[in-house]
């Protein structure tokens, strides 16, 4: 299965069996898996690794594959046998599949977030700092950010329902502007 995982800028993991520094590529194996317990541990929501690792520092997020034994827990957390790392993520690709996920998956809790870094909140979402992810999610939902920042609109007209996503990165011409998204994808200036 695809998940999610954060890493030390030297591709080590700090958490689960203990440190244990990946490769690109690589398949590591472990013998059993638990979750919180024993295995290699990622998230199913890659917003979840954010209580292991800080967006706003040296730390990596990668798409990996999780495979073997795998054991999932209620906080979305997954501890697997066997685990290759696909891809490291900028920060837009996390904010995609972050908002990937939240789509895909619209009754799952702990879908909000607010982290160094992140706020993913009901309604209208702000990102004071450059590569700062905000995302809103609601019936009429609205963003602003200074310029370089990465802002996703969820339009959920009824509980459950996504109707409409859009991710984009605030440009000059947008930075310090509320803006909402139409059934159509269309962004559009809140004023």
């Amino acid at each position: 299965m695809i998940a999610y995982k954060g890493f030390t800028k030297d591709l080590t993991a700090r958490l689960g069996i203990g440190n244990y520094q990946f490769k690109p590529g690589e398949t590591v194996r472990e013998d059993r898996s638990k979750t919180a317990r024993t295995g290699f541990h990622c998230c199913e929501n890659p917003f979840e690794c954010l209580s292991y690792y800080n967006l706003m520092s040296d730390d990596q997020f990668w798409q990996v594959e999780a495979s073997g034994s795998i054991d999932e827990d209620e906080n979305e957390r997954i501890a697997c046998t066997e685990m290759t790392l696909i891809k490291r993520l900028n920060v837009k690709e996390f904010a995609g599949y972050g908002m990937a996920y939240i789509v895909k998956h619209p009754m799952r809790d702990r879908w909000e977030q607010n982290r160094r870094g992140i706020t993913v909140t009901k309604n209208a979402a702000e990102a004071a700092e450059k590569d700062y992810i905000a995302i809103a999610r609601g019936k009429r939902p609205r963003v602003k950010g200074v310029e370089g920042a990465i802002l996703g609109l969820i339009l959920e007209p009824q509980k459950g329902k996504i109707a409409n996503a859009r991710l984009f990165v605030v440009s000059r011409q947008q930075a310090g502007k509320w803006f909402t998204i139409d059934a159509d994808r269309n962004l559009k200036e809140v004023l």
